[in-house]
C-alpha cells in the first residue's frame, strides 16, 4: 500500500495523541449531552439519540432510527414504545410497507429535543467563545475536515 505525503509526515506519537484527545473530547461531549438530556428534557442519552434522528430527518421507520442511533432494531423498538407511552413520539402504519411502522415526533417530543439542544448550545457557546478568532477558524476547518471523512449514518447499511 502506497502512503500519501500526509501519511508519511505523520508519526505514531502524533497519531496516539490524536486518538487520546479525540477520545477525551468525545467523552466530554457525551457527558455534556447526557447531562443536558437529563436536566432539560428528563430523557436518557439513549432516548435522545433516537429522537435526534426524528428531529433531524423527520418521519422514519424504526430500522432507520436504529441505524441513525447506532443500535439494534429490537432495542430501538423497546425504547420507542416507552417514548410513545409518554406521548413523545407517535407510531403510524406505513402505507408503503404494511410490515413496518413510521415514527414521528409529537409537538411535546420536539419541545424536549429543542430544550436539550438549547442547553447544550449554551455550554458550547461558552467553550467556543474561549477560543481566539484564529483558533475558531482553525478548529472549524479541522472539525469540518474530520466530519467530511466520516461515513454518513444512512450509508452504514450499505457497507
Amino acid at each position: 500500500m502506497h502512503q500519501t505525503a500526509k501519511e508519511s509526515e505523520m508519526n505514531e506519537q502524533d497519531f496516539e495523541k490524536f486518538i487520546f484527545i479525540t477520545h477525551k473530547l468525545f467523552k466530554a461531549m457525551m457527558r455534556d449531552r447526557g447531562y443536558y438530556a437529563q436536566m432539560r428534557s428528563k430523557l436518557s442519552l439513549s432516548q435522545l439519540n433516537l429522537l435526534d434522528a426524528l428531529a433531524d430527518e423527520g418521519v422514519l421507520t424504526i430500522s432507520q432510527i436504529a441505524s441513525y442511533a447506532g443500535i439494534a432494531v429490537p432495542t430501538a423498538t423497546k425504547m420507542l414504545k416507552i417514548l410513545e407511552s409518554k406521548d413523545i413520539v407517535i407510531r403510524k402504519k406505513n402505507i408503503n410497507d404494511a410490515r413496518s411502522w413510521l415514527i414521528e415526533l409529537t409537538d411535546y417530543g420536539l419541545h424536549l429535543v429543542k430544550e436539550q439542544r438549547n442547553g447544550l448550545r449554551e455550554i458550547q457557546y461558552k467553550h467556543f467563545s474561549n477560543l481566539t478568532p484564529e483558533q475558531r477558524v482553525n478548529f472549524l476547518n479541522v472539525l469540518q475536515q474530520m466530519s467530511d471523512t466520516l461515513i454518513p449514518w444512512f450509508d452504514l447499511d450499505k457497507s
